[in-house]
């Protein structure tokens, strides 16, 4: 027992020591790191406020029934996933400021639309500038991760990237209940000659066009390109036990859009991966039923007022853990990493088919993010060490695109389950409605696991197979 604890204790110390370096080998990079996060901090409060209130928003302001409010946002997901096909290259071509400050632009556009009206003549285009906006921002501050960090130090980046990424979904899920508690009634104004107003839940999507406001200061006054970055910065503290390696060159960065996808698409090794994200894709549709499933779940079983504070409870363990099991696992195989990850997150949701209630509901959030902690920022790392450099943004890009096909089922698939098992009114049966959804997850880690030898491209390239 003693030699046990004795183990654990240096398991602890080393893995406390590792992560402390790696910290400390931010601290080597130039500034735009930090703003990287500050930037996704705010763009990940914008978008899980604005997805979490999205089936409320259609079904009880613009008043569609759940089949139809889950085929828009099915329609509005997947078309975010079909934009990342395109927006990787395009971003890549113009050079990261333009390329943020241009996803900036549409994003506000799309939130102004949604936040003053329920015209579905304004709300749709809306909806579409939206999609349009988060295809092209996430995958671009998931490249910037990589473009502004230490090759040393990349796995760190990117975890620290995945936590301030829940630090935004975190503040969405305690403030969601908070704002709709407090303001239950629409307030009306008039502006330019024209009478606005702004529902409860519109409140919400306000936050987001506020964040938008913010980022756009930050980008224009703050933010360097890579080029006129001094190469210096990137290795101008060295950290003891921590050896940083320089970036490398900026390649070209005029290169068209078009040479850029011919050149990405004639690589094996990219389709292979691109396999690997399509079997991955399953149990990636849990954030996706989270968004379109949960809120109107709790809200049909009585525990509306636990919806964000619930949800938080994700974000919160996140935060916490993802620097933890990047530090334990990150001398692991990264495919490896992800599989088991995979699993444990796919098995969470077969815990809401055991019953209705808030300790089902903890417990599945809880088993959910410890899965998460282990694979998700390893999925980051991984697509950004395959990826050639500058085309960061295009593998990134591109490793959503499975999404797509996912999404655009997962959201009629929620409204019809909503419609059929877990109705405002009369019987359901919201526990085979988790099951389904449960099984259908497992397919992913089954299918990886079976398939590791040829998905593996990280290994396949090491072994001079691709």
């Amino acid at each position: 027992m003693e030699n046990i604890l004795i183990q654990d204790k240096g398991i602890i110390t080393r893995v406390a020591i590792d992560y402390w370096n790696g910290l400390k080998g931010l601290f080597t990079c130039p500034r735009e790191i930090w703003l990287v996060f500050l930037l996704k901090v705010m763009e990940s409060l914008a978008y899980f406020s604005s997805v979490l209130m999205l089936m409320h928003f259609l079904t009880m302001d613009m008043g569609l029934s759940d089949e139809m409010a889950g085929t828009v946002f099915g329609l509005f997901s997947a078309a975010m996933s079909l934009f990342m096909l395109f927006v990787g290259f395009v971003a890549d071509s113009m050079g990261i400021k333009k390329a943020m400050l241009g996803g900036l632009v549409i994003a506000l556009i799309g939130r102004l639309a949604i936040t003053f009206t329920t015209n579905p003549v304004i709300v749709y285009p809306g909806l579409f500038c939206l999609a349009v906006a988060f295809a092209w921002l996430i995958p671009l501050l998931a490249a910037a991760v990589k473009i502004y960090s230490n090759k040393r130090v990349q796995k760190y980046a990117f975890s620290w990237y995945y936590v301030v990424m829940n630090i935004g979904s975190f503040i969405a899920g305690i403030s969601l209940d908070w704002l709709r508690s407090t303001f239950t009634d629409a307030i009306r104004f008039s502006f330019l000659g024209m009478d606005l107003a702004i529902r409860p839940l519109q409140m919400i999507f306000l936050v987001s066009v506020m964040t938008t406001l913010a980022a756009f200061i930050i980008v224009i006054f703050f933010l360097r390109d890579r080029k006129n970055i001094p190469e210096a910065e990137f290795n101008e503290k060295p950290v003891e036990k921590v050896e940083i390696t320089t970036m490398p060159k900026p390649i070209d960065e005029h290169k068209s859009p078009w040479r850029i996808a011919k050149e990405v698409g004639s690589e094996k090794m990219f389709w292979v991966f691109i396999l690997f994200i399509f079997l991955l894709v399953m149990v990636k549709m849990i954030f996706q039923y989270n968004h379109s499933l949960y809120p109107l779940y709790m809200e049909r079983i009585g525990l509306k007022e636990w919806t964000g504070k619930l949800y938080a409870i994700n974000p919160l363990i996140i935060i916490f853990l993802v620097p933890v099991m990047t530090a334990i696992t990150g001398k692991m195989h990264a495919y490896k990493v992800i599989t088991l990850g995979s699993f444990i997150s796919a098995g969470s949701v077969l815990i809401l088919g055991l019953g209705e209630g808030i300790i089902f509901v903890v417990f599945y959030q809880v088993v959910l993010s410890f899965g998460e902690a282990v694979y998700s920022p390893r999925v980051y790392d991984y697509t950004a060490s395959i990826a050639p450099p500058g085309k960061e943004s295009s593998y990134m890009a591109f490793s959503k695109m499975p999404m797509f096909f996912a999404k655009l089922a997962a959201g009629p698939l929620s409204g019809i389950l909503l419609a059929n098992l877990c109705a405002p009114e009369g019987a359901r049966n919201s526990e085979l409605m988790w099951i389904l959804v449960g099984a259908s997850t497992l397919i992913s880690p089954i299918t990886l696991l079976i398939g590791r030898k040829w998905l593996d491209v990280e290994k396949r390239r090491e072994a001079g197979t691709l």
